[in-house]
């Protein structure tokens, strides 16, 4: 059993929204028809474009408002609408926004805290209705099976308003929880148990080059800042072997009109950054002329990662005339073979390169991420040469930043059905790296927990039975991956398939 919480109002995050400044005013009624979760704390959340343009476009139905909730797993409060103050359990529709595997598992933790069964078939027709929506449950769904009454698959920009429509003509109707299910599932983007995943094709939102999201809420509390975000890319065109996001979304570039466009309606936010956003951002055909007019409009700004080869002295140079000071790469692997296998391609001469023009244009660090663990391994020795080379060749201005992660097989990446490293693999491969790069100077090293990492994999490949022990473990405490062993189910068939 779920024990609830005391119900009723308690004074909104004033502390919190009375520093936020919004592209749109709203006034909320004392009980919104519906809350937006984010399974994080709210400087992640206020930093995350893709919960907040569903929360904009939701409070823009006539007739409907949706309230804000994030989540601090360190003081597990009673998760509340921002806005109202109102606790989880009192909203009849809860929509939960996923970007990361674990996600699934702090969700689990609000709704526990909030006294909502997190089980659905334990769930009556009183308890509130839960989508959920997000790469995450787009790319595998069935982990969530257990916990929500539908998956919205793919992009949500039209196809949530759509589904909403069928939400408000069930309210008028009657509330009978299966007249809503019955019409939602003839959405080909709705997925639900006992449907056809053959009969789903996720949802695709196709004014995204004329209308491409950009923040409609800032903070200064937020994870970048006092920023202004803009998606100019969605997908990916490379197809880089481990990558999901070049299978999930078509890869496309927003117009240069539309995105400084959006950027001038935003000017009512006062906001000192603006954050280039996007899986290819640094692919942007029109960048340069981006950048220029950001910095002629006296902002700062910032990008959350560039191509290697694509990047050169003027563009470094325009975005360090804006405050740009750390720029972000993703080499992969050391081997310049391996990293074209896997669709990287970047040499180690273009590398070199971004480094010295990094420092020349003022940059004081580069963060490159690398993987481990892949199935086409490579060797250890090849990796700490490969540091040990771009820290001599790079100016001594630029500090380096290397973080690794190990490899996980993502549904619909090209290395999906792939092996996920051992444990034994993953911590022997982590101590000798961080045992020969320690004492290189000017270089730091960051690591993943190979727990949370293994963790993240089992859910990234799992059932509807991955689901259900995890319901299991969040209420005992005990591991997932003994839970699972429990029910008779071996950890490792989705680690190994």
């Amino acid at each position: 059993m779920v024990s609830k919480p005391k119900r009723g109002h308690r004074k909104p995050e004033k502390g919190l929204l009375s520093g936020e400044r919004r592209a749109f005013t709203i006034q909320f009624p004392r009980r919104p028809q519906a809350v937006i979760v984010f399974p994080a704390p709210y400087s992640a959340a206020i930093a995350n474009l893709g919960y907040l343009t569903i929360w904009e476009r939701l409070n823009k139905v006539p007739g409907f408002t949706c309230d804000r909730a994030v989540w601090n797993p360190r003081s597990k409060d009673m998760p509340r609408g921002m806005e109202s103050g109102l606790p989880l359990s009192d909203f009849p529709l809860i929509f939960i926004s996923s970007s990361f595997e674990l996600d699934l598992i702090r969700f689990l933790d609000m709704l526990i805290t909030a006294g909502i069964e997190p089980e659905i078939v334990k769930r009556g027709e009183s308890d509130p209705i839960v989508v959920a929506g997000g790469i995450t449950p787009t790319l595998n769904p069935h982990p969530w099976e257990p916990v929500v009454d539908l998956t919205i698959l793919g992009e949500g920009e039209d196809s949530v308003l759509e589904w909403i429509d069928i939400y408000q003509d069930w309210i008028l109707s009657g509330k009978d929880k299966e007249r809503l299910l019955e019409a939602s599932s003839r959405l080909k983007y709705v997925w639900m148990p006992g449907k056809s995943e053959a009969d789903c094709h996720q949802a695709e939102y196709s004014y995204y080059r004329k209308d491409p999201p950009c923040s409609p809420v800032v903070h200064p509390q937020g994870h970048f800042g006092d920023c202004l975000l803009i998606e100019i890319n969605r997908g990916c065109p490379h197809g880089c072997s481990f990558c999901a996001v070049c299978g999930a979304f078509p890869a496309r570039f927003a117009d240069t009109e539309a995105i400084l466009q959006k950027i001038d309606d935003a000017k009512s936010l006062n906001s000192t950054k603006i954050g280039l956003v996007g899986a290819a951002a640094g692919d942007h055909p029109h960048l340069k002329e981006i950048v220029r007019q950001i910095i002629a409009s006296g902002k700062e700004i910032t990008i959350s990662s560039l191509r290697i080869e694509r990047t050169d002295s003027e563009l470094l140079h325009l975005l360090a005339s804006g405050g740009f000071r750390t720029v972000t790469v993703a080499p992969e692997v050391a081997d310049e073979e391996l990293r074209r296998k896997i669709g990287k391609r970047a040499s180690d001469d273009d590398l070199v390169q971004l480094a010295k023009d990094s420092a020349q244009a003022g940059l004081y660090k580069m963060r490159a991420y690398m993987l481990i663990g892949l199935p086409d391994p490579e060797p250890l020795e090849k990796v700490v040469a490969f540091v040990k080379m771009l820290r001599r060749e790079a100016p001594t201005s630029l500090k380096l930043d290397f973080s690794f992660s190990s490899f996980i097989p993502k549904p619909r990446s090209v290395w999906q059905d792939a092996v996920f490293a051992s444990t034994k693999e993953l911590n022997q491969t982590k101590r000798y790296l961080r045992s020969h790069l320690a004492r290189i100077p000017g270089v730091s090293v960051k690591m993943e927990s190979t727990r949370t990492e293994r963790l993240s994999a089992v859910l990234s490949r799992g059932d509807c039975h991955v689901g259900e022990a995890l319901i299991r473990s969040q209420r005992s405490s005990r591991p997932l991956e003994q839970e699972l062993k429990a029910a008779g189910i071996e950890p490792e068939r989705y680690l190994v398939p």
